[in-house]
């Protein structure tokens, strides 16, 4: 019997992977609320992807927002496109130049009136481009940088800042359904990093009122993935049949940086459709 299961499984598996792809609906706009009023959120890799529908999502919630990336031309796009609201901004700030981020986080916090920044989001990221057998290690040490290194000295800084301005915010690392599978890639390697870094600095932190989260998508429909509007969100390697929507991730991160997560602390909330979670390997 045990036998025929598998067999039946992963004929299955392979039957689902040659059917026609399918649009799934997204899940509608939560609306606008009030959740983060009267709150300042940087946010790094914010001109894109997962950092791009957390700011839109914060600014929807009362929250004044800037956006962060190496980018500037796409910045000042992602501000056009956000609309003249007069609660967004940009600066340009690359994660890899760690020496920079005590000036920008000041140069962010002079962006409004307030002269404050009480959540910090780590969104900055890239994914692997090799197998095992053929990384290198510009490619290797470009992720780690970004991914590990990144969002170590941010938190660092944003740290500092919010202590010596007494400032009791949040701080909120993108991390990935990667941090629970094995290490094989450095993306993944880098994404166990951010979960253990999360715990440590939680714990470090929370005697300043400052709390510390991370959020784990799993695959999610980005042009990180390759993907873009029009596509199918069809994905049968995942257990739930479909990519992740950007803004279903930033659904998640308003309420996990707003008044309604203090409690949570130290821990990483995961956004899978089951990916890594109910299946190590999909």
């Amino acid at each position: 019997m045990g036998l025929k299961s598998t067999i039946k499984g992963g004929a299955r598996f392979f039957v689902d992977l040659f059917k026609e792809k399918k649009i799934f609906a997204v899940p509608a706009d939560v609306g606008m609320g009030e959740l983060l009023k009267g709150k300042t959120a940087l946010i790094t890799g914010g001109s894109e992807g997962i950092g791009l529908a957390i700011a839109k999502d914060f600014i929807k919630n009362g929250a004044k927002v800037i956006i962060a990336s190496r980018d500037e031309q796409k910045l000042k796009r992602c501000v056009a496109e956000i609309g003249s609201s007069g609660r967004i901004g940009h600066i340009v700030l690359d994660v890899q130049e760690v020496s920079s981020f005590t000036q920008k986080i000041e140069e962010a916090s002079e962006l409004f009136p307030d002269d404050r920044i009480d959540i910090l989001v780590n969104s900055a990221g890239i994914v692997v481009k090799s197998t095992f057998f053929d990384i290198e290690e510009k490619e290797y040490d470009s992720i780690m940088d970004t991914n590990a290194k990144g969002t170590y000295f941010m938190c660092q800084a944003m740290a500092r800042y919010m202590i010596e301005n007494k400032i009791k915010g949040h701080i909120l690392n993108v991390s990935s359904s990667s941090a629970l599978r094995p290490a094989w890639t450095p993306y993944q390697m880098s994404k166990w990093s951010v979960r253990g870094l999360t715990l440590g600095v939680a714990d470090l932190l929370l005697p300043y009122g400052i709390v510390v989260n991370a959020i784990g998508p799993g695959p999610t429909f980005t042009s990180m993935l390759g993907k873009s509007e029009g596509d199918s969100m069809y994905n049968a390697v995942c257990p739930a049949g479909r990519f992740a929507s950007p803004e279903e991730i930033a659904h998640l991160a308003v309420f996990m940086v707003s008044d309604c997560g203090d409690l949570i602390v130290g821990d990483t909330f995961y956004m899978t459709g089951g990916s890594g979670t109910i299946s190590c390997h999909r």
